[in-house]
């Protein structure tokens, strides 16, 4: 198979609203309302960012009943996510497959939660917002080899499980292309800031110097590999092993304590937003 050969719209109906939505400029005079056109553009898009904003996570006790009163209350980055977030959803459950649900939908929604943590434990909170959006779509290169290679691309899952690979070096075995390729591509096919190739089109297995230093990048690549080895996107491996891999990725001995606890992947799991997006 080709990069040519990917139809890069064969999961997403718009992506130019995608795109928009996260390219609108926080400090723009219109930001606003033009965030508030953007979403009442999608009626999906409406129902799922007012029904986040008045969970016990953002509500604040207040009922919130129109987009411009969530953006007022919440902010342009929060509902940013949350619109992101529902386009991502509507993207990665087209598909029923059990397996492609928790390898690749739970764990991309699980590793954008873990790495806006991350960022608040690191106390780079302006960050938190951009790093929930970089985990909802480091994976949607397997999304589309999925849906351009239906009949294909659950034996490989099957495969990278059984043997213990990455679901990259399945897909290169059997397709002769990989997921970060395409994740790589699809960036410039939806038009979304070219930075977000640091995002799906990176290996986060093993990342390069000049990815290191780019904060969200390394936070991304930490998540996914705490959410990966826990089950959902690999085979479940031990605390010690767990550990290893996140301390080869750079994190420190607190961060990984407090990411390797039990409780930390249960509270990720009884989110609002986790449990919205199921």
């Amino acid at each position: 198979m080709k990069l040519s050969s990917i139809n890069y719209k064969s999961v997403i109906a718009r992506p130019d609203l995608l795109a928009q939505i996260i390219g609108i400029d926080d400090s723009s005079d219109t930001c606003f309302q033009d965030m508030d056109k953007l979403i009442r553009s999608d009626q999906g898009a409406v129902s799922f960012v007012l029904r986040a904003a008045n969970s016990a996570l953002y509500s604040r006790g207040k009922h919130i009943k129109i987009i411009p009163h969530a953006i007022s209350l919440l902010g342009i980055n929060i509902i940013r996510s949350l619109a992101t977030l529902s386009i991502s959803r509507a993207i990665f459950t087209q598909n029923k497959n059990a397996l492609f649900q928790q390898h690749v939908w739970q764990h991309s929604l699980l590793t954008a939660l873990a790495c806006q943590q991350i960022c608040l434990e690191m106390n780079e909170i302006h960050l938190s917002e951009e790093a929930f959006v970089a985990g909802l779509l480091h994976d949607i290169g397997k999304v589309l080899l999925y849906q351009n290679c239906p009949d294909d691309y659950p034996a490989i899952l099957d495969y990278a499980q059984e043997q213990y690979c990455s679901c990259a070096e399945a897909e290169q075995k059997f397709l002769g292309i990989n997921h970060i390729e395409i994740g790589k591509q699809a960036v410039l096919e939806w038009n979304l800031p070219k930075h977000f190739a640091d995002y799906s089109g990176a290996n986060l297995d093993v990342l390069m110097p000049d990815e290191n230093d780019n904060k969200v990048v390394r936070f991304l690549a930490i998540a996914n590999s705490l959410i990966k080895n826990m089950g959902f996107g690999a085979r479940n491996l031990d605390i010690a092993e767990r550990r290893i891999k996140l301390v080869n990725l750079g994190a420190s001995d607190s961060l990984c304590e407090m990411l390797l606890e039990d409780v930390f992947l249960q509270k990720l799991m009884q989110n609002d937003i986790y449990l919205f997006s199921l």
